[in-house]
């Protein structure tokens, strides 16, 4: 797949996601808190995959 289309698609489940979870968990809160909770998941699902790429070339 192609780099962008996979940032493509992880945004928009991270934007959903993160408008879900804020809804469960924090019915009180706007849907602003839910987008950025769902950038908050965006990042982290690309720093992990930034530590799984750094640590298996080191070994």
């Amino acid at each position: 797949m192609n780099a962008f289309l996979i940032f493509v698609v992880r945004l928009i489940l991270g934007l959903v996601f993160g408008i879900l979870i804020t809804r469960l968990f924090r019915p009180e809160w706007g849907i602003y808190k839910g987008v950025g909770a769902g950038l908050i998941l965006v990042a982290l699902a690309y720093g992990m995959a930034f530590l799984r790429k750094k640590k298996t070339n080191k070994i």
